[in-house]
């Protein structure tokens, strides 16, 4: 009984904090990135506030508020590929209007923005000296992950965690990489990853390895922690709550997929 009355005075202030849904999300946004327009910042915030206080108190979401939060993401969208984000804006496209790809079938984005990333490039170059060492010992090599406690106890693979993780990015204590802080098109992305390096020794001697980076995109519900994202318009920035955006997946305005990038290199001994 607690819990219940405790959710109906949430659904009661959630009522009294009742908005109508902007008609036109990206319009407003346009207006906040190019005119610094208040009026229309406090339009989208009131909005998704409102949404967000519906979502914790599990209230029930109209047509016109879905069609809002998947508008929402559409104009992610837009404003990624205005600001070359491109694979930001296709993760945040596939959200709202792709299949929920699974990891047998994960969603494929272009490469180029972790192979050309300063801390992948170390990683790799650790990663191809860690494979040598396996090969030599003859123990298998043909898929390595960089967070490889074997790998990670090496002398050479210390670097990784001294790396500057403002303008290079740096390997974490517990062996995820954590993009450049100045890399704001990675982290766009997705800032903290795995890289995994699946080899194999070709009758020329060259050695063949896929290297691949992938994930899962989803975010920690209200239940777990109250983590939010900053949407930048301009000068200003719209607060989107992580907890409202795994919402969409409950009232099936989204779904969560797999994605990954992959590119392959010839190298040897």
């Amino acid at each position: 009984m607690p819990k219940i009355r405790k959710l109906k005075t949430k659904a009661q202030l959630c009522l009294s904090k009742r908005v109508a849904m902007p008609t036109s999300p990206l319009f407003n946004m346009v207006k906040v990135a190019k005119m610094g327009s208040l009026g229309d910042l406090e339009i989208l915030q009131d909005a998704i506030d409102y949404l967000t206080c519906k979502a914790k108190a599990k209230l029930s979401f109209n047509a016109d508020d879905k069609e809002f939060l998947k508008e929402i993401y559409e104009a992610f969208w837009w404003g990624g590929q205005y600001k070359g984000y491109k694979e930001a804006a296709e993760l945040a496209n596939n959200y709202v209007n792709g299949g929920g790809e699974s990891k047998a079938r994960p969603y494929k984005i272009d490469s180029e923005v972790y192979k050309t990333s300063k801390i992948v490039i170390a990683t790799m170059a650790v990663m191809k000296q860690f494979i040598l060492d396996l090969k030599k010992l003859n123990t298998p090599f043909a898929h390595i992950t960089c967070n490889d406690p074997r790998m990670r106890s090496k002398s050479y693979s210390r670097k990784l965690l001294q790396m500057n993780y403002k303008t290079e990015g740096k390997m974490k204590s517990n062996g995820v990489l954590e993009a450049a802080q100045n890399n704001h098109k990675l982290h766009k992305t997705d800032g903290h990853f795995y890289l995994q390096a699946l080899t194999y020794a070709r009758p020329d001697a060259k050695l063949e390895t896929t290297w691949r980076v992938e994930s899962l995109y989803d975010f920690e519900p209200f239940e777990k922690h109250d983590y939010y994202t900053n949407i930048p318009l301009g000068s200003k920035k719209l607060r989107l709550p992580d907890g409202l955006s795994e919402y969409m997946t409950k009232i099936s305005v989204a779904k969560a997929f797999w994605y990954k990038a992959e590119w392959v290199e010839l190298w040897q001994e």
